[in-house]
């Protein structure tokens, strides 16, 4: 079975909130800074979204085979603490990066 990681990055803002990370629209994890976890999925097509409070990464898709293991990481990002990221833009105010 593959693997996803899923880490919140040590990121400047929200230091008392947590980014929730949903796999296929179902909560996985609620990361504070510097977090990480693991989950473990079927292999195949899987959709990672990001989010925190309203504001959101855009849908990563993933195409995922057996014993694999593919780690992302969820940030602010200088947009999201800006009026046109919180409150013009929120769906794309996080980042959501394969690293």
């Amino acid at each position: 079975m593959p693997w996803i990681e899923l880490k919140r990055a040590h990121d400047v803002g929200a230091i008392a909130r947590r980014m929730t990370f949903r796999v296929d629209g179902r909560l996985v994890a609620r990361l504070r800074r510097g977090a990480t976890a693991r989950i473990e999925v079927p292999a195949g097509r899987h959709t990672v979204q990001a989010r925190m409070d309203w504001q959101r990464s855009e849908p990563l898709e993933l195409d995922l085979s057996d014993d694999t293991l593919v780690t992302l990481t969820g940030a602010l990002t200088e947009h999201s603490m800006t009026f046109t990221g919180t409150f013009r833009h929120p769906r794309t105010a996080l980042e959501l990066l394969v690293t």
